[in-house]
């Protein structure tokens, strides 16, 4: 089998105008997920899609000049907490509870009580 690696192009769309039939396609996003060591995780209340309040928690692996890494839970705050611990980031941090902000979370998860979401 031979694979020819040559740019996707608009050929059979016979739906767009004339103009931008055959035109280069842009390359598919690089999906990634975060590396070891790197990133932050942010931990954080929401809501989910029926407007009850859930904790988040985001890992963020920014890979400078390719993509970004990211992955997500929400749900109970024992089930979010277990997935912060397991995850490898560099840091891990919760909203500051005297103003706008992030700081450090605490090694304790006793000691974690996230502010209230002003509605």
């Amino acid at each position: 089998m031979r694979v020819v690696d040559t740019p996707r192009r608009r050929e059979h769309a016979h739906y767009l105008p004339p103009q931008l039939r055959g035109q280069e396609i842009a390359p598919g996003q690089l999906l990634a997920q975060p590396r070891e060591g790197y990133g932050t995780v942010y931990l954080h209340k929401g809501r989910d899609l029926h407007r009850r309040v859930v904790w988040v928690a985001t890992w963020i692996d920014e890979v400078p000049g390719r993509t970004t890494g990211i992955d997500q839970i929400e749900g109970t705050r024992e089930a979010v907490l277990a997935w912060v611990r397991s995850r490898p980031a560099a840091a891990y941090l919760i909203p500051a509870a005297d103003g706008p902000g992030w700081v450090p979370m605490p090694d304790s998860d006793d000691d974690i009580d996230l502010p209230p979401l002003i509605d």
